[in-house]
């Protein structure tokens, strides 16, 4: 890259806030906690406790669907509370998950420790999140903040596997991986406490924001938000099996253990953090329901070609998916956020979330039917099959989720952007 190039690369990302970095740092300790568990999690319950591939996708799926309700409760809090209460509640309910495994083996406690966390853990924080950063970048800036904060994310993924392998090798019982997970999301919950500021914009009358749930009626009417929501779920069932049904269907066709499938999850996490930024930042000025299309395909065929192709070509499958979720979540969550009128931001990103969780839920619950039903190979063409229809639709839908201009209320975000960066009123524009 010319030196020309990095120097802009560099102004632009300084240009961020304080918060917007502080938040990004919290996002990698707290995924590496997260990752230390979840791509784990059916390995333990299936090989560890006995436990079916139906009945873990039935556990995994019906506690995410079963707790959906709760994400429209976030969104509203996100509004009336505040970001910051939000993410304090969801790194609480990842830590009790995590720490509850390592210290009992039995099912029913696990499976509610499983519901628990679903209901005020990790969605909660996609929620929480995806407002704070539109709180304080302006429109321009979102598809790129996103980004960054994926590359975070996906920096966590690829260090929390690469943490996990020893201790699993130490202790098989994967007591020692899960309570050590728990305590590194504690120290993101010690960053929230002391070192993150509320980024609500503050011209927003909190007087005047919809109480409990009435103010999702206008996400109901917007109908260009549903339709988007409604074809998101295709490739999202796909990602949603990513750490479920992939671990297994990878042992019984291609004899890949769980030290393996660390090792793909390492190659998953760093293509998808050394694509992020430099993928988005060139291709994020293009129309984004191409783009969603393009991830919809990628997610697709890169998930059904792992069930045909022999290790290691397994890893160059990864690659391909990681490609299709470098777009996938920060341009939908862009999208959404150019959709949301900004006093009732939370409650858009808490339906997105809900719409993610919910297509990630079909993942395990239909998936480990289907994978029981179908067998690895015809399971995975199903979802190789769902994410090329979730492209077609998408590039269909170009044009109809456009991306508004700036409004008055999206320069108060970019002024509130200003102030956590300690600039003047005159120097945020």
């Amino acid at each position: 890259m010319p030196r020309g190039s990095i120097a802009r690369v560099m102004t632009d990302l300084h240009s961020l806030p304080r918060q917007f970095w502080l938040l990004a740092a919290g996002t990698f300790v707290y995924l590496i906690g997260v990752e230390m568990v979840y791509p784990f999690e059916t390995i333990y319950l299936n090989r560890e406790l006995g436990v079916s591939m139906t009945t873990v996708g039935l556990i995994l799926g019906v506690s995410l669907i079963a707790t959906l309700p709760m994400q429209v409760v976030g969104g509203a809090l996100c509004d009336r509370l505040g970001r910051r209460p939000v993410l304090i509640v969801a790194i609480v309910g990842s830590m009790t998950l995590y720490i509850g495994l390592g210290l009992t083996r039995q099912l029913w406690l696990i499976v509610a420790l499983i519901v628990f966390e679903a209901a005020f853990g990790w969605a909660q924080y996609i929620t929480a999140s995806n407002a704070m950063i539109a709180d304080i970048t302006p429109p321009a800036r979102r598809a790129e903040a996103y980004s960054v904060s994926r590359v975070a994310l996906n920096a966590g993924i690829t260090v929390g596997p690469l943490l996990a392998a020893p201790m699993i090798t130490l202790d098989p019982s994967f007591r020692l991986t899960f309570i050590s997970a728990g305590v590194i999301c504690g120290v993101f919950l010690v960053m929230v406490v002391f070192l993150f500021r509320e980024t609500r914009p503050a011209t927003v009358d909190v007087v005047s924001i919809p109480a409990s749930f009435r103010g999702y009626g206008e996400v109901l009417r917007d109908r260009r938000m549903l339709v988007f929501c409604l074809v998101a779920l295709l490739p999202l069932y796909g990602f949603g099996q990513i750490w479920v049904t992939t671990p297994i269907m990878l042992g019984d066709l291609h004899g890949v253990s769980a030290q393996m499938w660390s090792l793909c999850l390492v190659v998953y996490g760093a293509s998808t953090a050394i694509l992020q930024y430099p993928v988005v930042r060139r291709l994020g000025r293009y129309d984004h329901m191409l783009l969603l299309a393009l991830s919809s395909a990628a997610v697709g065929l890169g998930m059904g070609a792992a069930a045909f192709a022999p290790w290691p070509w397994t890893l160059a499958c990864m690659m391909t998916i990681s490609f299709g979720i470098v777009l996938l979540i920060p341009i939908a969550a862009t999208v959404v956020s150019s959709l949301a009128p900004v006093a009732l931001r939370g409650r858009y990103m808490g339906v997105w979330t809900l719409v993610y969780m919910g297509g990630y839920a079909l993942g395990p619950l239909l998936g480990g039917w289907a994978f029981d039903t179908l067998g690895g190979r015809g399971s995975f063409l199903t979802i190789s099959g769902s994410g090329l229809l979730g492209a077609a639709l998408f590039a269909a839908l170009r044009g109809r989720a456009g991306r508004p201009g700036p409004t008055a209320a999206d320069d108060a975000a970019s002024a509130l952007g200003g102030r956590l960066r300690g600039e003047r009123p005159e120097q945020a524009g």
